[in-house]
């Protein structure tokens, strides 16, 4: 059986630093936390029966499960705005702001 073709062999380089690589993984880490805090928010309204804030909510979540997807590390002024954000964010939205 002949040895399966490597994937890597069409990636060709990478166009960012290692650097940029770490700041967009801790990026997508506080997207990731955001997302988590909406899930218990909406859970809690829900529970609650506010039905237009849960909407709003998921709304909001869904935004940022889209933004986690077009995040690149190869824009490193959006991977540092974007991990400022989460951390504002999230002390807001855990009450801790």
């Amino acid at each position: 059986m002949p040895e399966p073709e490597s994937v890597l062999l069409t990636m060709g380089t990478a166009t960012w630093s290692s650097e940029d690589g770490t700041a967009y993984e801790v990026a997508l880490e506080g997207i990731n936390h955001v997302v988590g805090a909406y899930t218990r928010l909406i859970g809690e309204s829900e529970a609650a029966n506010a039905t237009e804030r849960a909407d709003s909510l998921s709304g909001e979540q869904r935004r940022w499960a889209a933004r986690r997807r077009t995040l690149t590390p190869a824009d490193r002024a959006e991977v540092d705005a974007v991990t400022a954000e989460c951390a504002r964010l999230l002390a807001e939205l855990r009450g801790t702001a």
